[in-house]
């Protein structure tokens, strides 16, 4: 399973290994003389799904992204590529926030907190 944040996008095409380009309609070839501007969106998925957004043209000459298999792709926070990261941030937080403030205050006040 592939992690993108939103999935409200019409084709999904990878573009390297660390981006995935979302398009907002599905790229076709417009036909003679025409063409066609797409909006996508880059998520960059070794820099924490940072995202950029564009306009790609498509013309008679372009070649079509083939788009990935929409069962492939999900938005399920568990599959983020970085949730180990997400998790020892976490974990640290809880550590400063709640336990260290939790010992000082039983230390401080400890007779008069016991029931």
């Amino acid at each position: 399973m592939i992690y993108v944040p939103d999935t409200n996008y019409q084709c999904f095409v990878l573009v390297n290994k660390d981006t995935i380009r979302a398009y907002e309609t599905k790229p076709y070839n417009p036909g003679y003389n025409h063409q066609i501007h797409i909006n996508y969106r880059d998520y960059y998925i070794n820099s924490h799904y940072l995202y950029s957004d564009g306009s790609q043209t498509f013309n008679d000459y372009s070649q079509i992204p083939i788009c990935l298999d929409s069962n492939n792709i999900t938005n399920d926070f568990y599959y983020r590529n970085d949730f180990d990261s997400i998790l020892f941030i976490f974990v640290i937080l809880f550590i400063f926030i709640i336990y260290i403030p939790y010992r000082i205050i039983s230390r401080l006040f400890g007779r008069w907190l016991k029931v």
